[in-house]
């Protein structure tokens, strides 16, 4: 008999929800820094809804993100590429700190490394170096901060999946990854699918998982997966 496990929804449509305004760049990152009580709010709702893994707010808590920022978000945390290492360190630290906090002890903490650009335009990938190194040390983070699993997510194409594998693979946790769909067969860069799946074959990735997409064409998608 098959297990069903539960994984937690959005973070930034849930913070658009109540209110908050997200800033461009670091998107739903700002609330770890301006608003921590809401974030760990929707984590406890989530957690309360039953279930089993929650993510961490960690989707931008990148220097990368936090270097393109040279104004105030939301009145009084001042960013700029001289303080970007620290403010995000700082962001992701206290967002694993807020699911950790709202975690029960059944729940597992998932920490979120998406695309290094804009999620949604492959073409900005950085390159292969490149993204290993800054992989590795948002991973570092994430180890030290305690979570349970790494997931690389809303990965768009295969060159930066595998960039993000091969940085995930030193430390000691499961590692998930999630693609973001152009269509049924391809990811949003014009790969394959199929061909993802072959590359996850040569890592050790626990769980694969489909974000971002319209429900039709994550449900036509998943048959692949099967």
């Amino acid at each position: 008999m098959s297990t069903f496990k539960i994984l937690d929804g959005a973070m930034g449509s849930e913070l658009i929800r109540w209110g908050m305004e997200l800033p461009e760049h670091i998107w739903s990152a700002a609330a770890n820094l301006t608003n921590p009580e809401l974030v760990l709010e929707i984590h406890r709702e989530y957690v309360d809804a039953g279930a089993d893994y929650i993510t961490a707010n960690t989707f931008r808590t990148t220097p990368r993100a936090f270097g393109k920022l040279d104004s105030l978000v939301a009145g009084f945390v001042e960013v700029n590429k001289k303080d970007a290492v620290l403010n995000s360190r700082n962001s992701l630290f206290t967002a694993v700190e807020l699911a950790k906090e709202a975690a029960s002890n059944s729940v597992k903490v998932l920490g979120s490394i998406a695309s290094l650009e804009d999620c949604y335009s492959p073409e900005l990938f950085p390159g292969k170096n490149t993204a290993i190194t800054e992989f590795r040390q948002l991973g570092g983070w994430l180890s030290d901060a305690g979570v349970d699993i790494l997931l690389l997510e809303t990965m768009n194409s295969i060159a930066e999946a595998e960039a993000g594998l091969i940085a995930l693979q030193s430390f000691e946790l499961p590692i998930w990854v999630s693609f973001v769909m152009k269509d049924d067969e391809h990811l949003l860069s014009g790969d394959l699918l199929l061909d993802a799946l072959t590359l996850l074959q040569d890592h050790s990735v626990n769980t694969v998982l489909l974000n971002c997409n319209p429900l039709q064409r994550t449900e036509r998608a998943m048959i692949l997966l099967t």
